[in-house]
């Protein structure tokens, strides 16, 4: 039998219609961005709808295709890439590190084995030591880059349960040993109980510990649980600070939690997820002091570098301690091997086997801006939060719950006569965040500290300019009182 010749391929003169197309749509967006809302308000059911269809059996024209997904893709898509988003800690994505994403998509290669990805591989160990180089971390350490700083977080906490726990638990498990316990501020990010879960060390064992007026770690009561738990023969292994709340913004005490690691032999993790890259400027790098000590470290290129997602970055000082934790080779990866030319393959070093090329689109961005540029926008984003915080100050209906720390700031919304009323406040708020969402011109995320529904504004955005930051604070106050003369007429 003969096979006829098929390809999924277009014709080269088709494949770059096809190529230049999508790329006039980028472009259409991007200029258009100040002039769009950031959220389409549109409910669930609504975008559904655009594209429930039984499954294809055939193709489409590409300009039909293209058509549908410029109107209906990018027209419900939250516009994070603007200049006008506020929410989680998400930042747009630099225009040089979209080019490497679509270069690297296409190559489709995998950074897994050495002998797959010969550049990929070289790449992702050289930007590891770029990462730990611009924090001031040990540029020597070992690292792997992951999805973002959940699977960092994880791939860090399941090195320090297996070098800190009493027996190879690896390979015999969590079974008749101790309890292990762990020990985070009750600000530390959610992904943290999640890994613990997993990890099968349980969530009754994660240790919240207190924080102080600032919502830093109080090390302190730090310090009383351990001893506690060391009284109950339980087995405290790792303390994880915090480089960065993603809540306010605050970094804990370091070199504290440092000394006390170290006091009582315990695994020094830092979830850096969010605010590392700020342990490299003038302006912010002073709050870090100690992070550098760290045996481990989570963050995210994806985050403050202004890398397209996903690209998060797990840092482990010593590299032994990553591979003894994630190396296992079956025969069938092992051919390669026989080169014995002192190759890296980060299947030996995380979870993943099959692993997308991540390492491009990060070289590209430091070699396209360099470390100094990096340093200015990162800077930039401060100084604009600072701002946001000088100008709500000002103004009666505003008060600032959680001042300006890193990038963040938290703020609700006041009228005048109702600042005793928490009941009404709290309902006033919590419907501004919705009213907020469906405006869709600005978006902005909230949270709750110390029993208070806030406003939450995190910058971590290069295209955020000032009169951004007036457009942001003139339409908070808009809402704001316009939802006010309707609720307070129902409380009268």
């Amino acid at each position: 039998m003969e096979l006829q010749e098929f390809t999924l391929d277009f014709d080269p003169k088709s494949f770059q219609k096809l190529l230049k197309e999508t790329c006039d749509i980028i472009t259409r967006t991007h200029s258009s961005l100040e002039k769009r809302k950031v959220f389409s308000a549109q409910s669930p059911d609504q975008v559904a709808s655009l594209f429930e269809e039984p499954l294809p059996q055939h193709g489409v024209e590409w300009d039909q295709l293209l058509a549908k997904i410029e109107k209906d893709v990018i027209g419900n898509a939250t516009l994070n890439v603007g200049p006008n988003f506020y929410s989680y800690v998400l930042s747009p994505s630099n225009q040089a590190g979209l080019a490497a994403e679509f270069i690297s998509t296409y190559l489709n290669n995998n950074p897994a084995k050495w002998h797959l990805s010969a550049s990929g591989v070289e790449l992702e160990k050289l930007v590891i030591k770029w990462i730990a180089q611009f924090i001031g971390y040990d540029e020597e350490t070992g690292g792997i880059l992951v999805s973002g700083g959940s699977m960092a977080n994880l791939t860090c906490l399941n090195v320090a349960r297996n070098i800190k726990s009493k027996l190879n638990v690896s390979d015999k498990g969590l079974f008749g040993i101790p309890p292990m316990t762990i020990y985070v501020s009750n600000q530390v990010h959610y992904c943290v109980d999640k890994a613990v879960s997993m990890l099968g060390i349980g969530k009754d064992q994660v240790r919240k510990v207190p924080v102080d007026e600032q919502f830093k770690m109080d090390t302190h009561q730090l310090e009383e649980m351990i001893k506690s738990d060391l009284q109950k023969g339980l087995t405290p292994f790792c303390v994880v600070a915090s480089g960065g709340t993603v809540n306010t913004g605050t970094v804990d005490p370091m070199e504290e939690i440092h000394d006390i690691c170290k006091k009582y032999d315990l695994w020094f993790h830092v979830d850096a997820a969010y605010g590392g890259p700020a342990a490299g400027t003038q302006l912010a790098g002073e709050e870090f002091k100690g992070m550098e000590k760290a045996d481990s470290m989570a963050l995210d290129p994806h985050k403050w570098f202004y890398v397209p997602i996903e690209a998060g970055c797990a840092l482990v000082r010593e590299k032994a301690h990553l591979k003894e934790t994630f190396s296992l080779i079956p025969e069938y990866l092992m051919v390669d091997k026989l080169a014995n030319d002192n190759r890296t393959d980060f299947m030996e070093y995380g979870m993943q086997l099959t692993r997308h090329f991540r390492s491009l689109k990060i070289w590209m961005t430091f070699k396209a801006y360099g470390a100094a540029k990096l340093r200015k926008a990162i800077e930039h984003d401060i100084l604009k939060t600072e701002y946001l915080e000088k100008k709500l100050k000002d103004l009666k209906e505003i008060e600032i719950i959680s001042p300006a720390r890193l990038s963040i700031i938290c703020f609700r919304y006041v009228p005048q006569g109702f600042r005793e009323d928490e009941e009404y406040l709290e309902h006033l708020n919590q419907s501004l965040i919705l009213d907020l969402e469906k405006d869709g011109r600005v978006f902005v995320t909230g949270t709750n500290i110390n029993h208070k529904t806030a406003l939450r504004v995190c910058i971590v955005n290069h295209r955020t300019q000032q009169r951004h930051l007036d457009y942001l604070v003139e339409v908070i106050l808009e809402l704001g009182q316009k939802l006010h003369r309707k609720l307070s007429v129902k409380v009268a």
